[in-house]
């Protein structure tokens, strides 16, 4: 699942894998973007994403649309 939190934070994460869960920080100007492009690349990791880590191919898929972002995991320990 893909969402904005806020103007500046998209958190992708699954909902069958807790493991899978972590936020996208980027500029309030790119913010509406890069939801697209993060939940185009999480709809498609599932059908190309073979041999990828879900972060790489996410971050991939980012900076390939051009976006500047930090990207930050959960800790499923905590």
């Amino acid at each position: 699942m893909v969402g904005l939190l806020n103007d500046r934070c998209i958190r992708v994460y699954s909902e069958m894998n807790e493991w899978m869960d972590c936020i996208f920080i980027v500029s309030a100007e790119d913010a509406e973007r890069a939801e697209k492009v993060l939940q185009e690349a999480w709809d498609s990791y599932w059908e190309d994403g073979d041999g990828w880590c879900y972060g790489n191919y996410l971050s991939d898929k980012m900076i390939k649309a051009g976006i500047s972002f930090d990207v930050y995991y959960a800790d499923s320990e905590e």
